[in-house]
């Protein structure tokens, strides 16, 4: 297929040199040396894949649907959990603050340790924020 096609990319480009050097008429022999030249490359660059047998896209059907053992279910922030500045709800490990983007996490000034708002002590040594 390939040895064809390269054949006729090639009367095809010598058709069009022949159009170019002796002006013959050009609609016709233009048009055909076109559609020569678009056959062939087709051919050429096209790799057979329009000629290659189509796969099977699944070899066994699917399973049969299983419902999962326990569904999964909401649970509920809980509640009185508030961000100081804008009062918007914040869930558990949460750093910024959904509502305003403000930091919840905070550093104790006398350990370092990390503390999220909104607590009045640090968790690690005990002193009190303000």
């Amino acid at each position: 297929m390939k040895s064809i096609g390269i054949l006729l990319l090639i009367l095809g480009i010598v058709g069009l040199l022949l159009n170019l050097i002796f002006w013959l008429p050009a609609q016709f022999n233009l048009i055909v040396a076109v559609l020569i030249s678009v056959v062939c490359l087709a051919a050429v660059w096209g790799g057979g894949r329009l000629s290659q047998p189509k796969t099977e896209l699944a070899t066994q059907p699917a399973g049969k649907y299983e419902p999962m053992a326990q569904p999964a279910q909401w649970t509920q922030p809980a509640p009185g959990v508030m961000c100081p500045k804008c009062g918007c709800q914040i869930m558990p490990g949460q750093q910024f603050c959904g509502g305003c983007g403000s930091s919840l996490v905070s550093y104790c000034a006398r350990c370092g340790a990390a503390i999220v708002s909104p607590s009045r002590f640090c968790g690690s040594c005990g002193f009190r924020l303000s």
